[in-house]
């Protein structure tokens, strides 16, 4: 009868502490990391950039756009207009100063 305790409590513990992995593949509706945020200004032309908020992206000139995230790995970030199924932008962020955006000016700094 032991020996049965002894094993059932091993392998209950066992199945408790398995790590669990986070699924890349999933769109977050949470808040968009925080070294994402910020006003990012547009290399090519400064008086235009886009505004990163807590739930949303704003593009000069245009609406605030509420928007799914997701990390795709080796510091990319895809973003989904959360009422739309097919349009995705992509970020790469380099530093706290500089990414790319695959949608109107490319090069962002801060």
């Amino acid at each position: 009868m032991k020996k049965f305790l002894l094993i059932t409590v091993s392998l209950a513990l066992t199945v408790v502490t398995i790590p669990t992995t986070a699924d890349a593949a999933v769109w977050h509706s949470s808040a968009i990391p925080r070294h994402l945020r910020g006003y990012w200004y547009a290399k090519a032309n400064p008086r235009q950039g886009v505004h990163i908020n807590k739930h949303s992206i704003h593009y000069s000139g245009e609406k605030n756009v509420k928007v799914k995230w997701r990390y795709a790995g080796n510091h990319r970030y895809y973003f989904k207009y959360k009422r739309s199924q097919g349009f995705t932008i992509t970020m790469h962020y380099y530093t706290a100063h500089k990414m790319t955006l695959n949608s109107y000016w490319h090069d962002y700094y801060k």
